[in-house]
């Protein structure tokens, strides 16, 4: 089955059973195929489609840069199967993979300049 078939099918919302933990690399895959996801979901804002496709690039190089010989279409693969399998809901993976994304950038953010005091 082609992988944005999987993507959508994995991306089910409604109710589901309790997340199995993932591993590192599953968490990553996760929200590659999450990210997918969302951007196929109609018009979205220049802004949020450039914060999906940087989102999707991050989740990328920390799979690679665990891995440098990943297969990719493989692991994406699985992500999804296994997302459909347990019919994760779209919800809680987007706001767990935007937190890390959403850490990133406010760790990146350059220092407020302080505001010189008079003598």
């Amino acid at each position: 089955m082609p992988l944005p078939i999987l993507i959508a099918a994995a991306l089910v919302q409604g109710a589901a059973a309790a997340p199995a933990r993932l591993t590192p690399e599953q968490a990553d895959a996760r929200c590659v195929v999450m990210l997918g996801f969302i951007s196929t979901q109609g018009r979205m804002p220049a802004d949020k489609m450039e914060a999906v496709k940087n989102g999707t690039a991050y989740y990328l190089g920390k799979l690679r840069g665990r891995n440098p010989n990943v297969n990719l279409p493989a692991v994406l693969d699985a992500a999804a199967k296994t997302a459909a399998a347990q019919k994760v809901p779209v919800g809680p993976e987007s706001q767990r993979c935007g937190a890390e994304l959403s850490s990133l950038a406010a760790a990146s953010r350059p220092p407020a300049a302080a505001t010189p005091r008079k003598p």
